[in-house]
């Protein structure tokens, strides 16, 4: 993920296209390997704003 986050901030348009869906891609197969996990790390994070 890191490698994806670096290279969509430094892609040009063309580039950003496929970066975007290979991060689509990542997103659909952590939903199929955890269900409903996806936004956990938002949860995790909103919870800790609400204490």
């Amino acid at each position: 993920m890191r490698t994806l986050e670096a290279v969509s901030e430094g892609a040009e348009s063309a580039g950003r296209d496929e970066t975007l869906a290979r991060i689509a891609i990542i997103e659909a197969e952590i939903e199929r390997r955890f269900p409903g996990q996806l936004l956990a790390p938002y949860r995790d994070w909103k919870k800790s704003q609400l204490l």
